[in-house]
C-alpha cells in the first residue's frame, strides 16, 4: 500500500520514470506457476554463506519449484565483487559530500565513518571510474539474465540476522571490510528493485533472508513471488525467541 502511494513518475526527480503505477496488491494472488526463476549460483556457493543460511535459503528455492515456478542456476561472476564496487562508490561519493566536516569536524564522526570517510577523501580518481565501469558490467550481467528469468534469487545476507552489538574497532584491512556478507548491493548497483523474505531461523534462533530481485520497474514480479513464498511457509508469522514484544 505504502508502495502503491509514492511510486510513479516526479518531475522534480529525473530519476522516476514516467509509467503507470500498478495496483500492487491485486498481483498478490499466490500464483507463480510457469514463472522463470534464476539462482544465483556464484552467491549461493559463497565462504561467506554460512551452511545453516545455504540450507534454508535452498529449503525456500524448493517451495519455489513446488509452487510451480521453473527454477535454475545462473552464473554472474561480477556479483562477487558487487561489496567492493559499492564500497568504493560509496566511500567517494559520501567523502565529496562531507568534505567540508572532514576537514573541519572529523572527530563529530564515529570511528567506522571517519576511516570510511578518510579512505573515500585519499581513493584515487581511476579506481573511481573502474568502480564505475565495473557496476556497469555487473548492472549489464544482473539485467541480461532479468531477460530471461522473472527474477533472481539467492541469500540476503551469508549469516544469519547479527545481534545489536557496539561496531568493532577497525584494526586491520579484515575488519575495515564492514558486512561483506550482505548480498543486497548487487541490485542496488543494478538499479533493480529487490525484497527480502523471512525463509528460516539460526540455530540461535535469529532469522535468516531470502533475497528476490527483478527487473528495473518490475516491483510488481518481486511482490508476487515473496507474497507466494509467503503463504507457503510460517517464517513470517515467527518471533526469534530472544526478541522483546513491543
Amino acid at each position: 500500500m505504502t508502495l502503491g502511494a509514492i511510486a510513479g513518475y516526479d518531475p522534480k526527480d529525473p530519476y522516476t520514470w514516467n509509467i503507470p503505477v500498478p495496483d500492487y496488491r491485486s498481483a498478490l494472488d499466490g500464483n507463480i506457476r510457469g514463472m522463470r526463476i534464476g539462482v544465483i549460483t556464484e552467491q549461493m556457493n559463497s565462504e561467506l554463506v554460512e551452511p545453516e543460511v545455504r540450507e534454508a535459503v535452498v529449503k525456500a528455492i524448493a517451495v519455489l519449484g513446488e509452487l510451480g515456478a521453473s527454477v535454475e542456476e545462473v552464473s554472474l561472476p561480477l556479483t562477487n565483487h558487487a561489496g567492493v564496487i559499492s564500497g568504493v562508490l560509496l566511500a567517494v561519493e559520501a567523502a565529496m559530500d562531507h568534505r567540508e566536516w572532514i576537514r573541519n569536524r572529523l572527530q563529530d564522526y564515529g570511528h567506522d565513518n571517519r576511516i570510511g570517510l578518510l579512505t573515500g577523501s585519499l581513493m584515487p580518481a581511476y579506481a573511481y571510474h573502474k568502480a564505475q565501469r565495473l557496476r556497469s558490467l555487473l548492472r549489464q550481467q544482473v539485467l541480461e539474465a532479468l531477460g530471461k528469468y522473472d527474477v533472481l534469487v539467492l541469500p540476503t545476507s551469508g549469516k544469519p540476522a547479527q545481534r545489536i552489538e557496539d561496531d568493532p574497532v577497525i584494526t586491520s584491512k579484515q575488519t575495515a571490510s564492514r558486512l561483506p556478507y550482505l548480498f543486497t548491493r548487487i541490485f542496488n548497483l543494478a538499479s533493480a528493485p529487490a525484497i527480502s523474505v523471512p525463509c528460516g531461523l539460526s540455530s540461535q534462533g535469529l532469522p535468516i533472508g531470502l533475497q528476490i530481485g527483478g527487473r528495473p520497474g518490475g516491483e510488481e514480479t518481486v511482490l508476487k513471488v515473496a507474497h507466494a513464498y509467503e503463504q507457503k511457509s510460517p517464517w513470517h508469522t515467527m518471533r526469534p525467541p530472544a526478541a522483546v514484544a513491543g
